[in-house]
Formats: C-alpha cells, sequence, structure tokens
C-alpha cells in the first residue's frame, strides 16, 4: 500500500517538473548592457552664407611703418649754398627695417642762384607708431654737397621732423621742416631751416 501511494505521488509532482525542465533546456545568460557611449562633440556650425551683392568685410589697414617695403619719393624744398638761396628738386629711396625706422638716400639739385649744387643725403628717419591716418616722424642726415663753378664742396649735418599723411592706396604725401649745419667750407650762414615736401608710394 505504501508503495503505492509513494508512485502516485512521484508520477503526479516529480515526473511532470522533471518533463518540463527538459523541455525549456538549459537556462541562457542575460545579455550584457549597452556600453555608455560618452557626450557626442556638438557639430561645428556652418558659416553662414555672404548674401548675393554684399560688400567684403572690411580689414584694418596695415601701417606702412610696421612691415618691411621699399620706399621711393619725390622731393621739393629749399637749400642754401655758400649764404645764397636756392630751390631743389629730388629723389630718395628708403627701406623699412623694423619698428618704423627708415634708412634713406636722398639726391637733390638746386638751382636759381649760382653756383649750381648737386647734394647726396644719407639719413635715417624713424616714423613713430601711433595708430591714426597722421603718423609723425623725426630723423638726422649727413649731406654732402657737389658744387659747380670751382666753388669747394661742403658738408653738412642736418636733423628733421614733420609728419606722413594718410595713404591713398600705395601713395603718402610727407611735410616737414629741416635744421642744416654746415662745418666745412662755410661762407656766409652756416646753420638755417628750411621746408620739406615730399611724395612718394611704397612698393
Amino acid at each position: 500500500m505504501r508503495r503505492t501511494l509513494l508512485a502516485l505521488l512521484l508520477g503526479l509532482f516529480v515526473l511532470p517538473g522533471l518533463a518540463r525542465a527538459q523541455y525549456l533546456g538549459p537556462t541562457e545568460p542575460a545579455p550584457p548592457p549597452p556600453p555608455v557611449q560618452e557626450d557626442a562633440a556638438p557639430p561645428e556650425p556652418r558659416p553662414t552664407p555672404a548674401l548675393q551683392g554684399a560688400l567684403p568685410v572690411a580689414q584694418e589697414a596695415v601701417p606702412e611703418w610696421s612691415v618691411r617695403r621699399i620706399r621711393i619719393w619725390g622731393t621739393l624744398g629749399a637749400t642754401f649754398a655758400y649764404g645764397q638761396s636756392a630751390f631743389s628738386l629730388g629723389a630718395g629711396v628708403g627701406y623699412f627695417v623694423y619698428g618704423g625706422l627708415l634708412p634713406s638716400l636722398d639726391m637733390s639739385v638746386a638751382f636759381g642762384s649760382s653756383p649750381t649744387v648737386f647734394m647726396l643725403k644719407p639719413g635715417l628717419d624713424w616714423f613713430l607708431p601711433v595708430p591714426g591716418r597722421i603718423v609723425p616722424f623725426v630723423g638726422g642726415y649727413y649731406a654732402h654737397w657737389f658744387v659747380s663753378g670751382g666753388y669747394l664742396p661742403q658738408d653738412a649735418w642736418g636733423v628733421r621732423g614733420g609728419f606722413s599723411f594718410a595713404q591713398v592706396g600705395p601713395a603718402t604725401l610727407l611735410l616737414g621742416v629741416a635744421y642744416e649745419r654746415v662745418f666745412t667750407n662755410c661762407t656766409g650762414t652756416c646753420g638755417y631751416w628750411v621746408p620739406q615736401v615730399a611724395a612718394g608710394f611704397a612698393l
């Protein structure tokens, strides 16, 4: 009797559980969680297309004294030779090297009096690094005068200053004044002030 009861209990509870376990098969492991993604960088903004017919954006003008470049000019002024005043015409060339420094070489001829004077004038000018369209400058030079008519040549030193005005394209205008002092073969007036006007352009 006991064996019969045990067989009935085994058939009712144990065997169905085993059959269900075989039917379901082994339990598969749970899939791993998705990897955490880092915050993606925001997309770069696209430049706004220029409107048709719009003017280009204005760029700041680069001062002439801040870059290395050649400068060529013509001059109009006055000079004195052997105590006589004369008008002078000339030309010069310079090269901006650093910080507004301009080594230069001027050549000119003076006429309107006797004798005729040819002048060779190496010098050094400094254009002050100030903002704006009017730039002051100061400088100094040595002058050698070749004189016709049997006169002895003369030598002089000079200092000058003035203003360089706004550029029109590559062109410039310079107004100034110079003081010259003759120290060889001086006759008559040996020290004097002379005006200077120069117009030129930069390459």
